[in-house]
């Protein structure tokens, strides 16, 4: 089993935790998580991937090991920034990076800020814009995360994540039930302004658009508009997979992985 760490970092919007596995020759994979999610959702790429190359998932500002961002409304080149910051401080030049949801939204601008630092660049079960499709259904996540506690609201948000006769539906709720109220209200702040539509066309990384075809946070005419949005972006739909492809089908989602990371 591929050894895994976690390392926090220094950034200037405080500390950053890094979960870390591997070390191999292969370039620097990095992962960043979704709204409902956490470093812990790539477990499964980690140990995977850290097979033959450094394997990082970060916890956004907020989430997990990581301090809360000050001031408490961040938006997505905030977080590009403390993500690169932290990379920085763990010696990481060059990497591959896959962002999923709102990791999808943040990913964008980690390439426009370091586009000689990104390779490829996977999209995973996102959107070209956020809080202007549903501000209300962002307001309701953020008033239960509020009024429930911690294995009612990640077992709700499983439920919308992966369905709850999904054999990950516990440990997609495990982790969603660790999200702390300042850093969702934080994730929120910044989903609500996520508006990519200027910048994905100036993408020139090559791109993957990863989508569940069960998916109805991010649904496949989400999915396609990014794809059509990015120039020469291709599209990949997992079967028998909702929103967290990743830890449903991981067999699946890590050999569609591969395979882009290892194409011309």
């Amino acid at each position: 089993m591929t050894d895994i760490t976690v390392k926090r970092y220094a950034t200037p919007k405080g500390e950053i935790a890094l979960r870390e596995a591997g070390g191999g020759a292969g370039k620097p994979l990095v992962f960043l998580h979704g709204l409902g999610g956490s470093s812990k959702s790539w477990g499964r790429q980690l140990e995977h991937f850290g097979q033959t190359r450094r394997t990082i998932a970060w916890d956004c500002p907020g989430y997990g090991e990581s301090a809360d961002f000050p001031g408490g409304k961040p938006t997505c080149h905030d977080f590009a920034k403390a993500l690169l910051a932290a990379l920085d401080q763990a010696g990481v030049g060059d990497f591959d990076l896959v962002g999923h949801s709102m990791g999808g939204a943040v990913a964008p601008w980690v390439a426009r800020l370091a586009p000689l630092r990104v390779g490829k660049l996977t999209l995973s079960a996102t959107k070209v814009s956020f809080g202007a499709d549903s501000p209300l259904g962002y307001e309701k996540r953020l008033a239960e995360r509020r009024a429930m506690d911690d294995r009612t609201f990640g077992e709700a948000r499983a439920r919308g994540m992966v369905g709850a006769q999904s054999p990950a539906f516990q440990a997609v709720a495990a982790i969603a039930g660790e999200i702390r109220l300042t850093g969702y209200q934080g994730a929120i702040a910044l989903l609500l302004q996520a508006d990519n539509r200027a910048i994905l066309p100036t993408i020139a990384q090559p791109t993957l658009v990863i989508a569940g075809a069960d998916d109805t946070i991010a649904p496949a005419e989400a999915t396609q508009a990014v794809k059509d949005a990015v120039p020469g972006a291709r599209l990949t739909t997992i079967a028998a997979a909702a929103h967290a492809a990743y830890l449903q089908q991981p067999a699946h989602y890590n050999a569609v992985l591969e395979d882009f990371l290892a194409s011309d």
